[in-house]
């Protein structure tokens, strides 16, 4: 048996309670299929990145489990024919990768970078401009307000 991790997205549109009750179904339904669920957490209510049926929040269910290679197919067509999950996705976790559990750590979700100085670039100094090109341009100055009236 291999080691799998199930991320799936429930719409916020509906309450706790019903959220909670089909996250309870779902789990109920992925054990008759064979699967030894080792972790069934409810992340948390996060924005998506883009509106999926006209909803803009859901409500993030992380599922670890043991299971046959043979069970994921399924995995996949009990959640594909599913309308009340808007999203799904099935990994086997690898040495090195970054885990769907790092979501579950509010602080873990987000790259702590220390902030870099930028220098802003400098500007060259305007050349001083010499009396007679003054002259030059408030005499061309006046000559097109004088057109103007």
């Amino acid at each position: 048996m291999n080691k799998y991790e199930l991320l799936y997205i429930l719409p916020a549109k509906q309450t706790d309670e019903e959220t909670a009750a089909l996250k309870d179904a779902i789990s109920a339904e992925l054990e008759t299929m064979g699967l030894k669920i080792s972790r069934n957490e409810d992340i948390g209510k996060i924005k998506l990145a883009y509106a999926m049926a006209h909803v803009r929040h859901g409500h993030y269910i992380l599922v670890e489990f043991e299971a046959e290679p043979a069970a994921l197919e399924k995995v996949n067509r009990f959640f594909g024919l599913r309308n009340d999950v808007l999203r799904f996705q099935v990994t086997k976790p690898e040495a090195g990768s970054k885990p769907f559990g790092k979501l579950a750590d509010p602080e873990a979700r987000y790259e702590r970078r220390e902030p870099v100085a930028v220098a802003a670039p400098a500007k060259p100094a305007p050349a001083p401009l010499t009396q007679e090109e003054i002259d030059k341009k408030l005499s061309a100055l006046e000559e097109d307000i004088t057109k103007e009236l």
